[in-house]
């Protein structure tokens, strides 16, 4: 019986350490940098409008240079430089050769004077095609509403229908703020 339980005792001996040498392995591997290519996900709120427009919400750097391998020329950034990495992702847009431009607009305060410069930017040929952002594409959608009514011709309703598909939710103020400087503007 001492032979048995000697036998018993070697082999549940020789287990544990396979089991200590698995959890020292899983350990050690778990410690370890994940090397694979990781997806980066997309652009929240990313919408192609058209060839020469994109819009979205805030990209991570390495969306730039996919932005760039899909011929986006302009980066156009509605974002306070506060809100945001702004100084990063200008240089990163400028290293990739894509020009840049930063409107900050406050997302309670939009001036008319911003929409204003946001048309003439988009006016420029040579600033297409161009990829426009902010957070989530709420202030996005409504500068885009108003460039659709006073370049494209669109009526209002129809240009608010798409911005909403964009972004603008939930903002009545950038809603009636594109509806007054649309009336003001408007010929």
């Amino acid at each position: 019986m001492a032979a048995r339980f000697s036998t018993i005792t070697t082999v549940i001996e020789a287990k544990m350490k396979t089991i200590k040498r698995a959890a020292i392995c899983l350990i050690f591997l778990s410690a370890l940098p994940v090397t694979a290519h990781q997806e980066i996900p997309p652009i929240r709120n990313f919408v192609r409008v058209n060839e020469e427009f994109c819009t979205g919400g805030q990209p991570r750097l390495e969306h730039l240079e996919k932005l760039k391998a899909e011929g986006v020329k302009t980066i156009i950034n509605l974002r306070p430089p506060n809100e945001h990495r702004a100084a990063e992702e200008e240089a990163k847009a400028k290293e990739l050769g894509l020009r840049y431009f930063n409107i900050p607009v406050v997302f309670g305060d939009p001036k008319d004077e911003q929409v204003t410069e946001f048309l003439k930017i988009l006016d420029d040929p040579a600033n297409r095609p161009a990829f426009i952002h902010c957070t989530s594409a709420i202030r996005v959608g409504a500068f885009w509403m108003i460039r659709r009514v006073l370049r494209d011709g669109w009526k209002v309703d129809d240009a608010e229908e798409e911005a909403k598909k964009i972004g603008l939710k939930e903002s009545p103020h950038l809603n009636e703020f594109a509806r007054r400087y649309i009336k003001q503007h408007q010929k």
